[in-house]
Parts: structure tokens; C-alpha cells; sequence
């Protein structure tokens, strides 16, 4: 496969197909769901992951983008040469220029069975950044979701931070930090209340409103307004910014760990991930200590938690008809 891979992308680079013409994924990268199905429900669900990683490192490849796996899917090739046991999605990150270019030919060149959602599609996208899901399966995180359900891989836009340390620190963080705290404290409980994982962060979230309840008469809504609108204007100072350092792009409220550019750039080398190899970092020690710690030491059995509520690979017809009603382009 990984022969195949090559040829068929050196002969789209050859031709000069950028944006003209649909590769034929299905012979490529063919869905092989249904011969998948003595495996585990979580393992499913991996291999369907794995499938939407390699189309869009072959997009990026074959159109000269920049991206590398990141995050815990960097964590799960380095330490386990594949997906984290316990893992239900997939991480990759590229330079804000890449990711802008990724959005604009990512319509025409992604397959249809593949929907890319964004604050740009959906009003309740559920998050900042852009991820690419399934329209064949189903990932449950929140009984009250308004954004499709399909699984997902996250596409992290990485911005040039200033070198300035206050202006970094407490200009540049400013709307991420005050965000990140306004939304935990005024999030609704997640439902239902008391189930799986909801319950330890429904109880976080109780003492969070107790304990800074002063906070809490601000509208969550109105600050979300706030932080969207001005989104734009905030990535394009962003990029008025020497490109000496890279982190978690301006609109991406989880993460605010800044990294040096030689530890990511030049992209060069690619590492085993499953039955393939994707771009890394040229530093993944300094990478996944910056995030992690000691990323070789696995958590114990109570700290490898799930994102999800449920998982499901394969839907009836029905199913999928309700899982994409609405999210179409």
C-alpha cells in the first residue's frame, strides 16, 4: 500500500492536479469497516480514524502543505508506534498559511464521504478549529450536540507568537486565557449528569461557579460572540509576528504552550504511525515534553479516559441519514 501511495502521489504531482481533479480514494485508501468488525468497537473506530489521517496527509503531500501528526496521535507514534490503547481521535497541526491553503482546496479534493466542519459551516461547531469527520460513524460526546457526530481527526492552526514576553504573555494570551475561564465556569452541566466521565467535571464545574461566582454573571454566549468576531483580526496581527516560535493558533482556547520553530520546521522526516509513516515534528522529545511531561511513563489504568459518551462504526441507513441531515455544503 505504501508503494502504491507513492507512485499514485508522485504521478498527481507530475501531472499538476492540484485542485483539478478528485483522486479516487476508494481504490487508494478504500473504507474496510465491514471487514473490520471482529474487532472492538474503540479498534473500529482507530482504523476508520486512520483512513481519514492518510486522504488528508495525501492532500497536504500532493498539494506542497505543510502539517505534521501532533498531540497525543505524536504521543501514540512515538510511545506506541501507533494510536494510544484508549485513543478515539487523531491530531495533526499545520502553519496557519498551510491551513489556509488546506481549506480552500479541501472541498474539492476530500472525498464525499468526508465533511469538514469549522466555525465557518457551523454556527455550534462545539469547538475553534477545523475537523475533518466521517459521515459513515458515530462518536457521542455530549447528549446535547448541535455539530455533526461523525469521528473525527482535529486540524490545529499553529501561529508565530511575539518574542515580546509581555506582549506574548498578556496581550497575545489574554483572549484565550479569559475565555478558557469564562467558558468553564459558565459551561452548562454536561448530561446526562451523573454518567461516565460527566459526573467529575459536572462536580469541577459546580465548584468552579461557587468558587468564582462573580465571574459567572457574565454571559457565556455574548464572550463566545466576542472571541469569534474578533477572531479574524486577531490571526492577522498574529502574522505580523516573526516566525521564531509556533503555538496553538490565536482561536484554539485548550492549549497555550508556545514552541520554538527549530523544534517543528523544517518538516523533514516522517515516523511510524499503525501501517504508515506521517510528517513529525524535527523535535518530538521537545514537543511532547512541552505538552506532556514525562510522556514515556503510561498513566494508570483510571487516568486513560475516553473523549466519548459511545462509539459506533458501523450505522443502518437510517442512522446515517440522521447523523448528516443539515450538514451538507
Amino acid at each position: 500500500m505504501e508503494l502504491v501511495y507513492k507512485e499514485k502521489l508522485k504521478e498527481d504531482i507530475e501531472e499538476g492536479l492540484k485542485g483539478q481533479n478528485k483522486v479516487n480514494f476508494d481504490e487508494l485508501f478504500p473504507d474496510k469497516r465491514l471487514e473490520n468488525l471482529q474487532e472492538t468497537e474503540l479498534r473500529q473506530c482507530q482504523l476508520i480514524l486512520l483512513r481519514i489521517l492518510k486522504i488528508v496527509a495525501y492532500v497536504c503531500e500532493k498539494n506542497s502543505l505543510t502539517y505534521w501528526i501532533d498531540a497525543g496521535t505524536l504521543l501514540g507514534a512515538v510511545r506506541h508506534e501507533g494510536f494510544i490503547p484508549w485513543d478515539d481521535d487523531i491530531d495533526i497541526a499545520m502553519p496557519r498559511e498551510d491551513y489556509e491553503k488546506f481549506l480552500k482546496i479541501a472541498k474539492d479534493e476530500l472525498p464525499e464521504d468526508l465533511y469538514i466542519q469549522n466555525l465557518d459551516n457551523t454556527e455550534f461547531a462545539g469547538n475553534t478549529w477545523t475537523q475533518i469527520k466521517d459521515r459513515k460513524s458515530k462518536i457521542v460526546l455530549s447528549e446535547d450536540a448541535k455539530y455533526h457526530q461523525g469521528l473525527y481527526i482535529d486540524i490545529f492552526p499553529m501561529d508565530s507568537y511575539s518574542n515580546n514576553f509581555f506582549k506574548r504573555n498578556f496581550v497575545e494570551k489574554i483572549h484565550k486565557l479569559s475565555y478558557i475561564k469564562v467558558q468553564a465556569i459558565n459551561a452548562p452541566l454536561k448530561k446526562p449528569f451523573l454518567k461516565g466521565m460527566n459526573l467529575p467535571k459536572n462536580i469541577i464545574k459546580i465548584l468552579l461557579k461557587i468558587i468564582f461566582f462573580i465571574f459567572a454573571i457574565f454571559d457565556y454566549n455574548k464572550i463566545y460572540e466576542m472571541n469569534i468576531k474578533s477572531k479574524n483580526k486577531r490571526i492577522e496581527k498574529m502574522k505580523e509576528n516573526p516566525k521564531t516560535n509556533y503555538g496553538y493558533g490565536t482561536e484554539v482556547l485548550n492549549w497555550d504552550v508556545v514552541f520554538n520553530k527549530e523544534d517543528i520546521l523544517p518538516i523533514t522526516e516522517k515516523m511510524k504511525f499503525e501501517d504508515s509513516e506521517f510528517m513529525v515534528p524535527r523535535n518530538t522529545d521537545a514537543i511532547l515534553r512541552g505538552l506532556y511531561g514525562d510522556y514515556m511513563q503510561i498513566p494508570k489504568v483510571d487516568k486513560q479516559v475516553y473523549h466519548n459518551l459511545s462509539l459506533k462504526s458501523v450505522l443502518t441507513k437510517e442512522e446515517e441519514e440522521e447523523l448528516n441531515r443539515g450538514f451538507y455544503y
